[in-house]
């Protein structure tokens, strides 16, 4: 009995990793597959930025410079050879993974795992508007 208790325990200890201010992702808020395939900017991308970014980087803010409802401006963000990463390397994509060395955006929380696998793809085909 004891041996039991102290393998469910390890299980359970095993699987917390704590990291000092480490910001854990917002989860999803629907339990609903992730559609990484078939991303449109309109309908996927934009409404990601318009519910995580547009408060500070929209049309009415522009904070720090980046209008995300520009494309020229979201465009500059785009730019790869930010990490020297291939398509992964552009600024955009790293701020929103809060990446060492990358401006940590949102700052408060990190956007869903599905919104991140979803503008992971559209940046790999290119960011298409």
């Amino acid at each position: 009995m004891k041996y039991r208790l102290g393998v469910v325990a390890l299980l359970v200890l095993s699987g917390c990793v704590h990291q000092p201010g480490a910001i854990s992702a917002v989860p999803p808020t629907h339990n609903t597959v992730c559609d990484t395939l078939n991303i449109l900017y309109k309908t996927d991308i934009q409404t990601i930025f318009r519910n995580n970014c547009y408060s500070c980087h929209g049309d009415a803010t522009n904070n720090g410079g980046l209008n995300l409802e520009d494309s020229t401006s979201l465009k500059q963000y785009l730019q790869y050879g930010f990490r020297g990463d291939g398509i992964y390397g552009s600024k955009l994509y790293h701020c929103i993974l809060h990446s060492p060395n990358a401006l940590p955006m949102p700052p408060s929380y990190i956007i869903d795992t599905c919104s991140l696998m979803k503008i992971r793809h559209w940046l790999s085909l290119g960011g298409p508007m």
